[in-house]
């Protein structure tokens, strides 16, 4: 060893000497003896023996050991100092894999883990709906009648009197049919779709309406003044597709079938349940169909409870009047080439006492009686009628009692539907389709109804005068039944969205079109006319006329459109209005 060598050591030793005295403890001294290696570095010439002297004489000086403080529990406060447990590093890294893995998962379940999008359950929650503003122009024919009674207004209030000898007598109501009319209307509607789990889904939505129609959610502004407008609940159904291509509906739900305005409005929704299946039979060929029972009327629970007689001269509640639609559809899609298509349908309509029924024999005073339930719960224009109630005459001025009468059906209804569509598609900016429905009501029967019928009869005819002997005096009397049991309507449509404010629900972009034409011939009996539509001519049926309009999407969904409608009267004394429809709605 060199000495220049030696001389860079030293202070390198001296100081790993002092540190070895500074931390000499008992157990440390057994080990190492610091006196002994302090020798053999005075002997190597690496430390003088002043500088060795000095070293031990520091060491024997060295402060007592600081006594040990009680150990504090981890996560514990001693003396107000709060202490935090050492986690070791490879202990937190499998802490924030564990927590990253979990959280990861249920936000990819959930669906917040990426920006713009929502949690799981909210993506289950449809939110739909429409808002639709619409003037509206009536124009009646000068050359109208104004015979026509509102048998509606009769059965919907009091029964009216229609012995015009009785004192005091007052004519019943009668419908406008010469006096032109301008409304505004408002339709609302909002609903929500659920989907339960992958085959449970739930329906609700309200809707506005100046009443309860079931074929009508339009408000007229200025109805009630400046009052405010009630909402209605339109549907609340529960569908169940436990298999694929099979759907059961039940609560209040669209129209399960496929049918037009013919038969039913485009607003009509149904109560009951329903089963629909759809299956394809190949690339080209597929088949489809719907049953289902509906209610149509059911009786108040309190009618008539004490006026019908029973056993031991005492009374009671009237029979029940239910009233209920069965129904079975089906059809076959073909699809021909890549452009053109074609869907044929034959459905038939079983209603279940839907005709009148004459009452038992029932005091010129009574308020209610036996059928008066089976009077149309709602009606709108067309189908034939008769007086229900068989009202036995005060006995002390017969020709002067008061006969108060409802009015129900004249025939029973059970309807074959055929319907048939070609659908030609050259682009998806242009399409065109030409659609046809055919009716015809098999329980209408001519001699029972014309026996009875009050409405819907032929022009008069002048029959002898049986008050005088004069055999050339003659007088006017109703003609005979002229109504029918038949209707069909032909429409050609085309345009890029061919079903365009029509029925079902459409989507549109700027740009997107329809237009069509149309004429339709609906014979009084052929359809329930509280069922029909409601635009054409007054609502119901008899009647016949064409019909014109279209559409334009100037926004996303929202479209300005326009119909008009000219139809006229089939049996019965004259009666045609046109009507103009300008919509401007938006749906979301």
């Amino acid at each position: 060893m060199t000495i220049h060598t030696a001389r860079r050591l030293k202070p390198m030793l001296l100081a790993c000497v002092a540190g070895a005295s500074l931390l000499a403890s008992p157990a440390l001294a057994q080990q190492v003896d610091a006196n002994r290696l302090l020798e053999l570095m005075v002997a190597k010439g690496l430390v003088t023996q002043a500088e060795a002297d000095a070293m031990i004489a520091e060491a024997s000086t060295a402060p007592a050991p600081v006594q040990a403080l009680p150990p504090v529990p981890a996560g514990g406060v001693v003396d107000g100092v709060q202490t935090i447990p050492y986690v070791p590093a490879v202990v937190r890294e499998q802490i924030v894999a564990q927590v990253r893995q979990e959280l990861g998962g249920q936000a990819q379940a959930e669906g917040w883990a990426r920006p713009g999008e929502t949690p799981e359950w909210t993506r289950r929650i449809q939110v739909y709906g429409d808002v639709r503003v619409r003037g509206e122009g009536r124009f009646y024919d000068e050359g109208n009648a104004d015979i026509f009674t509102d048998y509606a207004a009769i059965n919907q209030g009091d029964p009216q009197n229609i012995n015009d000898g009785t004192p005091g007598w007052m004519a019943p109501a009668f419908l406008n049919t010469l006096e032109d009319r301008q409304r505004l209307d408002l339709r609302a509607r909002l609903g929500v779709r659920v989907q339960i789990a992958d085959w449970v889904s739930a329906d609700v939505r309200v809707a506005t309406g100046s009443n309860a129609s079931p074929v009508s959610t339009n408000q007229t502004l200025g109805a009630d003044g400046p009052g405010k407008y009630q909402l209605w609940l339109d549907r609340a159904s529960i569908r169940l597709t436990p298999v694929d291509g099979v759907a059961v509906d039940l609560g209040r739900f669209a129209n399960p079938f496929r049918t037009s305005d013919l038969i039913f409005d485009n607003d009509l929704n149904f109560d009951g349940a329903a089963v629909s299946a759809d299956h394809a039979l190949g690339e080209r060929l597929s088949v489809f169909g719907t049953a289902g029972a509906f209610a149509v009327f059911n009786t108040d629970l309190n009618f008539g409870s004490r006026n019908a007689p029973v056993e031991g001269g005492s009374s009671g509640p009237y029979e029940s009047q239910d009233k209920y639609l069965f129904a079975v559809q089906g059809g076959a899609g073909f699809k021909a080439t890549e452009t053109l298509s074609a869907t044929f349908a034959a459905g038939y309509f079983h209603y279940q006492n839907l005709r009148g029924k004459v009452s038992a024999p029932c005091q010129f005073y009574e308020v209610v009686c036996s059928t008066d339930a089976t009077r149309p719960a709602f009606q709108q224009f067309g189908n034939t009628l008769f007086p229900i109630r068989n009202v036995v005459a005060d006995p002390l001025n017969p020709t002067t009692s008061p006969e108060n009468q409802y009015f129900g059906l004249a025939s029973d209804f059970r309807i074959l539907h055929l319907r048939a569509a070609l659908d030609y598609r050259r682009s998806e900016r242009f399409g065109l389709r030409l659609e046809g429905d055919y009716v015809r009501n098999l329980g209408w029967d001519r001699s029972e109804i014309a026996a009875v019928a009050v409405n819907n009869l032929g022009p008069d005819i002048q029959v002898p005068n049986p008050t005088t002997p004069n055999p050339d005096d003659t007088m006017a009397v109703d003609g005979p039944y002229d109504g029918g049991d038949t209707g069909w309507q032909a429409k050609l449509t085309l345009g890029s969205v061919l079903n365009l404010n029509g029925q079902g629900d459409w989507e549109g972009q700027r740009g997107d079109w329809n237009a069509y034409v149309g004429y339709r011939r609906l014979e009084s009996d052929a359809v329930v006319d509280a069922f029909a539509d409601s635009d054409f001519h007054i609502g119901g049926t008899n009647n016949k006329g064409w019909q014109i309009g279209g559409a334009y999407v100037f926004a996303p969904n929202t479209l300005i459109g326009a119909r008009w409608m000219s139809a006229e009267e089939i049996a019965d004394a004259p009666f045609s209005v046109d009507r103009l429809f300008i919509d401007l709605m938006t749906r979301f």
